[in-house]
């Protein structure tokens, strides 16, 4: 393929990418503001200026297009994330688990949820969310990678002990989050998470 070709087809793949990217973004808004049973193609298609068919082309069934959103979202936030943290020899517990905080806030959780709950009934859609959710956690785990040594520990049962610390961030943050949507009480959670950073951090003694 000459030069001529190769560049068409670059510039081909940057609109497909641009299409998809719009798609994306309009159904995450749609996921936000008017949950997972209102979310339509044909909204979808009006946000993002797309016909039908444009749609349809990327997205052939519509549990494709919102797992696909959710990853889309979750790799964004993740790259936010790493754009804010740098590991450092010199990162405690309490440094990290303000990072996993931020996961669990913003339209991430929000849009996700919509979908958790979905799938409880849709066989189909769990079994496209499942590899997401893993992915995402596998992302979550993946800042702890900086904390010293020290803290994580050399032998087998140091390691699984700070395993299930790590697991039971993961899971009290959701809980949290879930919390919000009945009782919007902002102090008292961050008081609350501020008690189990005390915990984690004594347990591992990574102050």
């Amino acid at each position: 393929m000459g030069a001529e070709g190769t560049t068409s087809r670059r510039t081909q793949e940057m609109r497909s990418a641009e299409t998809r990217g719009k798609i994306l973004d309009a159904t995450v808004e749609c996921l936000i503001e008017l949950g997972y049973a209102a979310t339509s193609t044909p909204e979808v298609c009006r946000r993002a200026g797309m016909s039908r068919g444009a749609l349809l082309h990327h997205f052939p069934t519509k549990a494709e297009l919102v797992i696909s959103a959710v990853a889309h979202l979750a790799e964004r936030r993740a790259s936010e994330i790493r754009s804010n943290s740098t590991p450092t020899s010199a990162d405690t517990v309490s440094d990290i688990l303000e990072l996993v905080w931020l996961a669990y806030t913003g339209p991430l959780f929000h849009a996700a949820l919509e979908l958790w709950v979905a799938a409880r009934s849709d066989p189909a859609l769990h079994r496209a969310l499942y590899p997401v959710e893993q992915s995402m956690g596998r992302g979550i785990r993946a800042l702890w990678n900086g904390l010293p040594e020290a803290v994580k520990g050399a032998d087998d049962a140091t390691r699984k002990r700070f395993d299930d610390i790590v697991s039971l961030t993961l899971h009290l943050l959701r809980g949290m989050a879930l919390q919000k949507i009945l009782k919007d009480d902002d102090q008292r959670r961050r008081q609350l998470f501020e008690v189990w950073k005390d915990i984690a951090t004594r347990e591992l003694g990574g102050g």
